[in-house]
């Protein structure tokens, strides 16, 4: 049974509950990390931005392999971007903003990047309910969102999986729920063992964010996911 979610004294209570602000990284996490894995959990407000530079220009990410990154010249990575192409950004450190790249070819790559290479792209018009609809992929996790039967809602049906063989974990999302501009929250319960999502449109890409607890172990649908053409 589909599980509805509305805006209830519980959601409000489970918002009130959220302790990460928009900047600050995962609960035991050093500051300076910046990776794959936490970064669709520690933000709730990302933002999109250009690179901006000269042509030819090749702005390299920095990583977090010790306490002096991202400053540290030692902690440049072999990866680049170049002006015009687009990242996502979830906080800033000092002079570097944690930031997550999709080339046209291979795997994402997050890292830090200076800021002064970043132009903020503000002026984007606020989503509308035909924006969210669609089925997104995150690698083998998928999130199908339609229109709901309850009016001004929608209807979040997903499947995310860990391991493979005997060995797999499962986890599904089943819920109606109401975006609120660029972003949605649902899940069970307030309580820290309820599965609790949160979604976030960056352009045209959907930043998706759980608990761990909405599957089985190791289980997650945390990930930038991408809209499948239409066939």
């Amino acid at each position: 049974m589909r599980r509805l979610v509305q805006a209830s004294l519980g959601l409000l209570a489970w918002s009130l509950l959220q302790t990460s602000p928009a900047s600050a990284q995962l609960k035991g996490d050093a500051d300076n990390i910046c990776r794959n894995g936490s970064f669709p959990r520690e933000s709730t407000d990302y933002r999109l931005a250009k690179i901006k530079g000269a042509a030819g220009d090749r702005i390299y990410f920095h990583g977090d392999a010790n306490e002096r990154c991202p400053d540290d010249q030692a902690c440049r990575l072999k990866t680049y971007v170049i002006p015009n192409d687009e990242v996502i950004v979830s906080r800033t450190l000092g002079k570097f903003a944690c930031s997550w790249f999709q080339p046209r070819k291979g795997s994402e790559t997050v890292g830090w990047i200076e800021t002064d290479r970043l132009a903020w792209q503000g002026d984007m018009r606020p989503p509308e309910m035909r924006d969210w609809l669609g089925e997104w992929r995150g690698y083998d996790n998928f999130i199908r969102i339609s229109k709901s039967k309850e009016a001004g809602q929608l209807a979040i049906k997903g499947e995310a999986t860990w391991g493979s063989g005997s060995r797999t974990h499962t986890g599904e999302l089943d819920y109606d729920a109401k975006p609120s501009a660029d972003k949605m929250k649902f899940g069970d319960g307030t309580d820290e063992l309820d599965c609790q999502v949160t979604m976030q449109l960056v352009g045209k890409l959907l930043v998706v964010g759980d608990n761990l607890h909405c599957g089985g172990a190791n289980v997650s649908f945390s990930g930038v996911y991408q809209r499948r053409p239409k066939r």
